[in-house]
């Protein structure tokens, strides 16, 4: 796989942990659900986690969070996923 898909890859899993994230742990707890994904990053792809930057990986999370946050607004049914798993229905 090239770097750009290896990149695309990852963003794409990126989006559905932090909303995986924010389903399971809500709002305001940005250091713990940041800690989790990087967990979760680093034993999905080990060998990439080894090339990029924690400062990078922030940032596709930031990335990620903004589009999270679209799909939030416009999809009924996952911001319903996410506001029952954030009151612990299911």
């Amino acid at each position: 796989m090239s770097k750009a898909e290896q990149v695309e890859q990852v963003k794409g899993w990126l989006l559905g942990a932090v909303t995986l994230a924010e389903a399971e742990f809500g709002s305001g707890t940005g250091r713990i659900k940041l800690s989790v994904v990087y967990d979760s990053f680093v034993q999905k792809f080990p060998w990439i986690a080894k090339l990029l930057s924690f400062e990078d990986f922030s940032e596709y999370v930031d990335e990620a969070l903004v589009e999270m946050r679209k799909l939030l607004s416009t999809n009924k049914a996952i911001a319903a996923i996410v506001g029952a798993k954030d009151k612990g229905e299911e």
